[in-house]
């Protein structure tokens, strides 16, 4: 299996994302990492998503790729495993006050 990611500027409406991560379960795609976040300070209706999935089929993706952007609320998506991206990992600390 390999790694795909994608990106998807999407609009912030009430399932958008449990919509989208049903297609992903549906076609039985393991997801690795889910990032979602405000992307444009001056779009505050619009969200930037971005997922990381186990992929064995390239054309099997691809077309799942396509069915994420026809979905309504759905920008446009972008497939950017070939593209140098900045990966990191955030990790959430909580501090113990003794």
């Amino acid at each position: 299996m390999k790694k795909r990611m994608v990106t998807a500027l999407v609009h912030n409406q009430n399932g958008i994302f449990t919509r989208l991560m049903g297609m992903f379960h549906k076609h039985q795609y393991r997801i690795e990492s889910l990032a979602v976040a405000s992307a444009y300070p001056e779009l505050k209706d619009v969200s930037k998503m971005s997922v990381i999935l186990e992929v064995e089929d390239d054309h099997k993706f691809l077309q799942l790729v396509k069915q994420v952007n026809k979905q309504v609320d759905v920008l446009f998506v972008t497939d950017v495993t070939d593209e140098q991206v900045i990966e990191r990992e955030l990790a959430m600390m909580k501090q113990l006050l003794v």
